[in-house]
């Protein structure tokens, strides 16, 4: 029986700060060739609000990702 308490991350925990990093960057991936489309293509509709709106959210997602990173590497060297 395992204890609720203890700190050791089961192994399901170690393999989340690798899942959500590779969520994460898929997410800036994706993000990134849908604001180069609208930047080429530069629809009438796409306003200087959704450029500002979608630069911040690459923004919030790439700091997510580099926070995401640096723990990953802090929890290894600790483990």
């Amino acid at each position: 029986m395992s204890d609720s308490g203890s700190k050791e991350p089961s192994g399901d925990q170690r393999e989340q700060p690798d899942a959500f990093q590779r969520r994460v960057a898929y997410g800036v991936e994706v993000l990134q060739e849908l604001v180069n489309l609208l930047e080429q293509y530069a629809p009438t509709w796409y306003t200087e609000e959704h450029h500002g709106r979608a630069l911040r959210a690459l923004r919030g997602l790439e700091e997510a990702r580099q926070l995401a990173k640096s723990k990953a590497a802090r929890s290894q060297k600790a483990g």
